[in-house]
Order: C-alpha cells, then sequence, then structure tokens
C-alpha cells in the first residue's frame, strides 16, 4: 500500500471519496442481495444472525464487532488502518439497514426461484462493484478483511489464501450454527467473488484511477 506521502492531498482526498462511495454501493449491494433471500456474503450472513439472536439491530452490532476487531489491528498491524477503514467499520452495517428500508418495504418480494437468482446476480454485480471500488482506492481495510493480514504477521505464514478462505469458512459456519442469512450466494461470495472483481478493477476501476492520479 503506497504511503501518504507519496500521494497528494488532493489524491487522498480524491481516493478517500472513492473509498466513501465504494462502501456505500457494498452496502447496497449486499441489500440487495438480501432482498433475493439467496444469501449473503460471509460477514454479513454471520453479522445479521447474530444481531437478530441477540435482539439488536445490525448497524450498531456490527459497528460494535468492528470496533473490537479495530482495537486488535491497531495493536498488531495498525499500518492496515486508513479513513476507508473507519467508512467500512462505520457505514455498512448502518448502510444495509438504511436501504433495506427503502428497498425491502417499497419493492415486491421476488415472486419465483428465476426472479430470486436474477435478483441475487444483480445484487453480486453491485456488491463486487463496491468491494472492488473500496479496494481499488487503497485508502485502508475494513477490520474483517484486516484479520488475515494480522493471523499471516503472527504466524509468519505467506499462505494468504488458505488463511482467507478458513476465515470466511468460519463466517459461514457461525452463520448456520445462528440462522444468519446463509445461501448459495454465500458460497458464492465466499469462493468465486474474485472474477468479479477483477472484471471491474481491469475495465472500469483502473480507469477511474488513472483520472484520479492524473487530475
Amino acid at each position: 500500500m503506497p504511503t501518504v506521502s507519496k500521494r497528494s492531498f488532493r489524491e487522498v482526498w480524491r481516493r478517500s471519496l472513492m473509498s466513501l462511495i465504494g462502501v456505500l454501493i457494498f452496502a447496497l449491494g449486499a441489500t440487495i442481495l438480501l432482498a433475493a433471500d439467496l444469501g449473503m456474503d460471509p460477514y454479513s450472513a454471520m453479522n445479521l444472525g447474530v444481531s437478530q439472536l441477540l435482539g439488536w439491530q445490525l448497524g450498531p452490532y456490527q459497528l460494535l464487532l468492528n470496533l473490537l476487531i479495530l482495537g486488535l489491528v491497531f495493536l498488531i498491524d495498525r499500518h492496515l488502518i486508513g479513513v476507508g477503514t473507519i467508512f467500512n467499520m462505520a457505514l455498512v452495517g448502518y448502510g444495509i439497514q438504511f436501504f433495506s428500508l427503502i428497498l425491502l418495504k417499497n419493492l415486491p418480494t421476488p415472486s419465483s426461484l428465476l426472479m430470486q437468482i436474477l435478483v441475487a446476480l444483480l445484487g453480486l454485480l453491485v456488491f463486487t462493484f463496491g468491494l472492488a471500488m473500496y479496494i481499488v482506492a487503497d485508502v485502508g481495510i475494513s477490520p474483517y478483511d484486516a484479520i488475515t493480514p494480522m493471523i499471516l504477521k503472527v504466524t509468519h505464514s505467506k499462505n494468504y489464501r488458505f488463511i482467507r478462505i478458513l476465515q470466511d469458512v468460519t463466517a459461514m459456519v457461525i452463520a448456520i450454527l445462528v440462522h444468519g442469512h446463509f445461501g448459495l450466494v454465500t458460497i458464492i461470495v465466499a469462493f468465486g467473488s474474485g472474477p468479479f472483481i477483477i472484471f471491474w478493477e481491469r475495465h472500469v476501476l483502473d480507469k477511474l484511477l488513472k483520472i484520479i492520479k492524473a487530475a
């Protein structure tokens, strides 16, 4: 991750705005996945289940959990923290709540499996675009995404893919145990979101980033 000192203030500001917009799109995509009722990403599925089990709203529960994880990140590898970390930590849970009020209460529920699949596909496209946008902005990663780098640093391991899969599988297992919003989409996001993210990076976001750097 390039240091802030190598970037102009204007570039940092624009990257931060890019990260913020990406996080909001990410939350919108997660809400569309929720509407499809075929599962959400592992972290959201787990958090939604636990928050409902505790009788909490998703926003405050996810914020509290993220704060706890952020404390560990600060102690173990604070270089992972940036303004994008704060955006993701504070806005995803509340963003899903906000968009749910708009979408789930004002749009009809998918009436067939085909409609569920189409809505889920739309949700995946929006979700992965927001995720890719926040990643490409490169101004800090979410507390959840910081777990794998922290484990690698503590264990001196270099097997990022294995640890990340183990992390997502753990979240999925917890989601199942607490009756979270687990489904086929949860598995697709955990194991198959990479091609979507690469597509958005190469065909859309790399061009946007060049504009940000050149402006």
